[in-house]
């Protein structure tokens, strides 16, 4: 009993210090922080619209099954250096895998995800982004967390005006 209990607080350890490493980018000067929770997703679900709109259903339904959505942006190498170690230091716990690396423009850019209920879900999108954008410096941490169909996903994330949305539209999860 003593050994079930210390593995399920060690668990718990863990999953609680993954949220640590990114949550003092919240309340940072020089970071644009956007947290949405799941009670958003269930308010903008209740937004009465056509059922003759297959594709503002299908945004719902996506939109249903998510519980968080963290976007960070800096342009300042400071907290661009301190983004880039908490996401080594995230991405060493191992329970994501990469989806795909992209180098466009002057930015890289990588999406690691958590296996969800079948191939087209993931339970966590995680991206990474580094670079430049309109001649600036710039770094982007996002984690979608919730059920989420990756075939729509490209679609809340180019609506939220996240950088690297475009390339969300090329994410398929990798087979087994």
């Amino acid at each position: 009993m003593k050994k079930l209990i210390l593995i399920i607080t060690i668990g718990l350890i863990s999953l609680v210090g993954s949220a640590q490493n990114f949550q003092k980018y919240e309340t940072m000067k020089d970071v644009d922080a956007m947290i949405m929770t799941s009670k958003m997703f269930k308010l903008l679900a209740k937004v009465d619209i056509s059922a003759d709109d297959p594709e503002a259903q299908q945004y719902l339904n996506l939109i249903e099954n998510l519980k968080e959505i963290r976007i960070f942006t800096t342009n300042q190498t400071s907290i661009q250096t301190q983004m880039a170690a908490d996401v080594t230091s995230y991405l060493g716990k191992g329970s994501l895998e990469q989806l795909m690396r992209v180098n466009d423009g002057g930015r890289n850019i990588k999406f690691y995800s958590k296996p969800g209920r079948n191939e087209n879900y993931v339970s966590e999108l995680f991206m990474f982004m580094e670079g430049e954008k309109d001649g600036k410096p710039i770094s982007v941490i996002m984690s979608i967390t919730g059920d989420i169909d990756l075939t729509q996903l490209s679609k809340l994330a180019s609506d939220l005006k996240v950088p690297g949305a475009e390339e969300l539209k090329n994410v398929k999860k990798k087979s087994k």
